[in-house]
């Protein structure tokens, strides 16, 4: 199934929607990290009485009185779900009126902020990444194959000049998905893309 320009523009519109839907309840509780599990304390036995006749006898001296100490396990953080491209192809430019970024009392599926950024270039090309409290990526049928970029798993599909990446990460969503681009360029892309400043997507969507 094909995706075109009016598909994009109905994605950011849906996440209006949703982001609408949310802004008369209270901002998006900020997960707070697991706490670090501390050492058991063991409480000290009951005093049980000694008959007069027989005294208790002294444990062994290599004999330990308290369990080993085990160290605690550190969690790892949970990862950002704003991610932006450190590369992306010459010439593409953000589009305000086909992108969209949760507010600070926004949010999308499962209480997450969301955000869907579309860049357009010469010759109609055209890049979009979204990811977040996102229901889906773009539905895009076509070839597909499993890769790997920057370590995150991610399948390949293809349709034409039509590609997308859809990644599996821990929460929300993650795509990209271009337009008139080769596939080495979509997959650099995906490679490069690292955790950025929310408000730094916001004044990219922002009308110029």
């Amino acid at each position: 199934m094909s995706i075109d320009i009016r598909a994009l523009r109905a994605a950011a519109a849906t996440l209006a929607l949703v982001g609408c839907a949310a802004c008369g309840g209270s901002p998006a509780p900020v997960a707070a990290p697991s706490p670090t599990i501390t050492a058991a304390v063991i409480a000290p036995g009951s005093m049980q009485p000694t008959a007069p006749a027989r005294p208790t006898p002294s444990p062994p001296a290599n004999l330990p009185t308290n369990p080993p100490a085990v160290a605690a396990p550190t969690l790892a953080p949970e990862p950002s779900i704003y991610l932006w491209p450190t590369y992306l192809p010459a010439g593409m430019q953000p589009s305000a009126a086909e992108s969209r970024v949760s507010g600070e009392a926004e949010a999308g599926e499962d209480g997450l902020g969301f955000y869907i950024i579309t860049l357009n270039g010469g010759e109609g090309k055209k890049l979009a990444i979204g990811g977040g409290g996102l229901r889906e990526g773009l539905p895009l049928g076509g070839d597909e194959r499993e890769v790997t970029l920057g370590g995150r798993s991610a399948r390949l599909i293809s349709s034409g000049d039509q590609r997308e990446l859809v990644f599996t990460i821990a929460r929300g969503k993650l795509f990209v998905y271009s337009f008139g681009l080769s596939e080495a360029e979509l997959l650099r892309v995906g490679e490069s893309l690292q955790p950025i400043d929310v408000r730094a997507l916001r004044e990219l969507a922002a009308p110029k």
